[in-house]
């Protein structure tokens, strides 16, 4: 296998960077990367891309992710999550169950977000948990998101557990702190869990830096888009990039009879032009 997609349910207490590491080593790739980052703390589906895979990282990342996470009110933290410095608490015992699940429409559908000031995103040129860690504190930038499909469970005590669908970049500690201001209460999230990512479920995951049923060939990677079937007189177009009389529209994939990827393109109704060519030499 010259590239493949893996799917983890990774744990707390490791960065995506290094967990993505681990099952590259564990099923013998030296390159690899992956599609949606998760913070430290936080569990739950990381797609990991693996050789030739890396490739694919814009059409595998998937506009949208599930969430699953507590709302903690009572405490506000300068990194969002119960790991941070506290820097506000309240009594919020006369919240209700239908106090919170009332706000949520107001983060419905597209608005901006402010991106948390521990996050990786830059300040003039900085990272900016770097510049909060060296006790300065960099005005974020706002972004467009995407948040929908909520379901609220009951709260007990200071303590709420939520689920949501939200457009890729969205910072679910920042969702957290927003609640709590619309409610006038300091609040941060806890157990954040990745349960959806794209077209990949977290019930695919395996825990494990290696599991075959985790695994998935690159072809397998890309369901979802339509595909061509390729024949053996069409593979030495392929690998150089000419385009293949087709009806397809949109984002498509080239495979072979064996339903191996042989390249990611676009059609336009009347032709498939290949714009990333998987394949190395031509198949007899």
């Amino acid at each position: 296998m010259t590239g493949g997609v893996y799917l983890l349910d990774k744990a707390a207490g490791v960065t995506s960077r290094h967990a993505a590491g681990a099952v590259a080593r564990a099923n013998n790739f030296k390159k690899y990367g992956h599609c949606g980052t998760l913070d430290p703390d936080a569990t739950g589906l990381l797609v990991v891309i693996l050789g030739k895979a890396t490739r694919l990282a814009p059409y595998i990342a998937g506009d949208t992710k599930r969430y699953s996470f507590d709302l903690v009110t009572g405490i506000l933290t300068d990194t969002l999550d119960l790991s941070g410095k506290t820097l506000e608490e309240a009594d919020c015992s006369h919240l209700t169950t239908h106090d919170v699940a009332s706000v949520l429409s107001a983060f419905t559908g597209t608005f901006l977000q402010k991106v948390p000031i521990f996050s990786a995103v830059r300040v003039d040129g900085k990272r900016g948990y770097k510049l909060a860690r060296a006790g300065e504190n960099p005005d974020m930038p706002e972004r467009e998101v995407t948040v929908s499909d909520w379901v609220a469970g009951e709260l007990s005590g200071n303590r709420m557990t939520l689920e949501v669908t939200v457009s890729a970049g969205t910072y679910i500690r920042a969702l957290a702190r927003d609640i709590g201001t619309a409610l006038n209460i300091p609040a941060v999230a806890d157990n954040i869990r990745r349960t959806m990512a794209g077209s990949f479920s977290l019930t695919e995951a395996s825990k494990k830096d290696c599991c075959s049923e985790s695994l998935l060939t690159m072809a397998e990677a890309m369901r979802g888009y339509p595909s061509i079937e390729v024949d053996a007189a069409s593979f030495a177009g392929i690998l150089h990039g000419n385009p293949l009389n087709s009806e397809v529209q949109g984002t498509a994939v080239a495979v072979d009879p064996n339903g191996n990827l042989l390249a990611v393109g676009t059609g336009n109704g009347t032709q498939f032009q290949p714009k990333v060519v998987l394949v190395s030499e031509v198949r007899k």
